[in-house]
């Protein structure tokens, strides 16, 4: 027992710089699984859970859903894992979090990937009147039953994981969501970024010029999928973190 809330699985090369990973709204570890062997053989990984997902714990107290304890659970897992400096990267809502911790730690982040966020680089889209306690979460748009290029099996467990997932958690977590976005404070970002684009995701792309004005180092690497762009094309996906880690070592 770590005392951490938050589920972390540390596997990969030991050996190699070390990334953490953080998945999206309604989703789990599961989320990377198609991409932990391949980067694995060049990257010490560290996948957390966001509290009330996956294996993570679930209170039910608002407060403990804001980024910004998120932050500092997340900076406690890298004292935990013994490493001064590591890479970061998050998927959906999990870039949002990623982003609000990166922006506050700097001195400990080598650089940042993301992928398709709107919580992240736009404004939140739930609405605020919902209480998801009350309604099937199937019926949520970013529930992974209706995703339509996930292999069966990883989709199955991800359904399976989702469905575990209490509506109070949803509530406190939407309750958060005016700190989601981190457009206005991208200028002080001093680590590379990566955005790895799911260009099919139409709703997102409006918003790929918007981060791309806020943060002119931006780096984009587009691809042919959609929302969950490591699912979708996880080798395309790997090669692109790879050659980022590669070109950014010694930054």
């Amino acid at each position: 027992m770590t005392g951490i809330p938050l589920n972390f699985e540390v596997t990969g090369n030991p050996s190699g710089p070390t990334m953490v990973m953080v998945h999206g709204f309604l989703s789990s570890n599961v989320q990377w699984e198609r991409n932990v062997d391949e980067l694995g053989e060049h990257l010490q990984l560290v996948r957390v859970e966001l509290l009330g997902h996956g294996d993570s714990a679930i209170p039910d107290d608002a407060a403990a859903y804001a980024p910004a304890t998120f932050a500092r659970s997340l900076e406690t897992i890298r004292e935990h894992v013994g490493v001064e400096r590591w890479w970061v990267c998050g998927q959906s809502l999990g870039a949002a979090f990623s982003l609000r911790y990166v922006l506050g730690h700097q001195d400990r982040v080598q650089g940042v990937v993301v992928t398709n966020t709107r919580a992240a680089f736009g404004t939140g889209r739930s609405d605020p009147d919902t209480d998801y306690t009350t309604i099937d979460l199937r019926e949520v748009p970013f529930h992974p039953i209706h995703a339509k290029r996930f292999p069966t099996d990883i989709k199955e467990r991800m359904v399976a994981k989702a469905d575990a997932i209490p509506g109070y958690v949803l509530n406190h977590t939407i309750s958060h969501r005016d700190t989601f976005s981190v457009v206005d404070d991208l200028h002080e970002l001093t680590v590379p970024l990566l955005l790895v684009n799911g260009r099919y995701e139409r709703v997102f792309q409006p918003f790929v010029d918007e981060v791309r004005h806020a943060l002119a180092e931006l780096e984009i690497v587009h691809l042919d999928g959609g929302h969950s762009i490591n699912v979708e094309q996880p080798h395309a996906f790997n090669l692109a973190v790879l050659d980022f880690v590669g070109r950014h070592l010694d930054t």
